[in-house]
């Protein structure tokens, strides 16, 4: 009887513990090819960035056309970075699938970020919308990343988990950066556009030494990520 309620009023019908895993893996399946359609979305959108100018000489005008490529470019290594995760008999779990929604939030807005940037160029809030939603994909991205690895505790490919964890670290400390510049750029006084210029090379050289750091100071993995 309790059976047929939870079968009735309940959005999960009850399984057993052998259905339970399938139905855990054919909601990953889903929830990647969810993932996909919003990625083809999102790239078919950034095409429609590219506004017919109002005069013959904007048409190649390099700084739109910069940020479309570079934008869609970024994008498509998100796809491949999130095709990594799931390649490698990732499931994920509720608190998986929530992160993947935001992740997949800021990938359905980056179109309209890359709209706001072009229109209202060195504007701190375009500006921060830009920066502030690849530093949410990065560290949802890096999330994810841990989850896959902490299911990959018994993988015998010790070196593609120790790649795949610098990444994160490089990833989340890259977020850190931007979302630094941020605030510096807020609380600074003056102009944007010259606090921008006195900015930029100093995340510019922190990011690549971080970089290079992380390939040499992290050699093994952490305690939670070993088997």
């Amino acid at each position: 009887m309790l059976e047929i309620w939870v079968s009735i009023g309940s959005p999960f019908p009850a399984v057993s513990h052998g259905s339970s895993e399938r139905g855990e893996t054919r909601f990953t399946s889903r929830l990647e090819a969810f993932s996909d359609l919003v990625f083809g979305f999102s790239l078919s959108l950034l095409a429609t960035r590219l506004d017919v100018p109002a005069r013959v000489e904007q048409i190649f005008e390099s700084t739109r056309w910069f940020a479309v490529i570079g934008t869609f470019g970024f994008v498509c290594r998100f796809w491949l970075e999130h095709y990594w995760i799931f390649r490698h008999g990732f499931v994920a779990r509720t608190f998986d699938a929530i992160v993947n929604f935001v992740f997949l939030f800021g990938i359905a807005i980056l179109p309209y970020a890359v709209q706001t940037f072009l229109r209202f160029r060195l504007e701190l809030p375009s500006f921060a919308l830009y920066l502030g939603d690849f530093s949410l994909i990065l560290v949802t991205l890096s999330i994810l990343r841990v989850r896959s690895l902490m299911q990959r505790r018994d993988d015998p490919d010790l070196a593609d988990r120790l790649q795949a964890w610098r990444r994160c670290v490089v990833q989340v400390l890259l977020a850190f950066l931007l979302v630094s510049l941020l605030l510096v750029l807020r609380l600074r006084g003056g102009s944007f556009e010259a606090g921008l210029r006195e900015s930029d090379g100093y995340v510019l050289g922190a990011f690549a030494v971080i970089a290079v750091l992380s390939r040499f100071a992290i050699r093994r993995l952490p305690a939670f990520l070993s088997a």
